[in-house]
C-alpha cells in the first residue's frame, strides 16, 4: 500500500495526487476525526468503505509493528556494540 504526503495551500486547497484523482470521481465525501480523515467517492456504498478501511487499518497495524521491530533492533544492535 502506498503513502503518499501532500499539503493544504493557505487558502484551505488540499492538492491530491494524480494518482488517487485517477480513482475517485470529482465528488467526494470526507469524514475527519481528531487525528485522521477518511475520503472517499459521494456514490461508495458505506460497506464498501468500511471494507476498505479494514485494509488500511491492518497496513497501518503492520507499519506500526515494524517501527517497533526496528527500534528493538537498533537498541540490540547499540547494546551489542558497546
Amino acid at each position: 500500500m502506498v503513502e503518499l504526503e501532500t499539503k493544504i495551500t493557505e487558502s484551505g486547497v488540499l492538492y491530491v495526487p494524480k494518482e488517487i484523482r485517477q480513482c475517485f470521481s470529482r465528488a467526494m465525501k470526507i469524514i475527519p476525526n481528531a487525528t485522521a480523515a477518511v475520503f472517499f467517492p459521494a456514490t461508495a456504498e458505506y460497506e464498501d468503505v468500511l471494507a476498505s478501511l479494514k485494509i488500511i487499518e491492518a497496513d497501518i497495524k503492520h507499519r506500526v509493528a515494524m517501527q517497533k521491530r526496528d527500534k528493538t533492533l537498533l537498541c540490540s544492535k547499540n547494546k551489542a556494540e558497546k
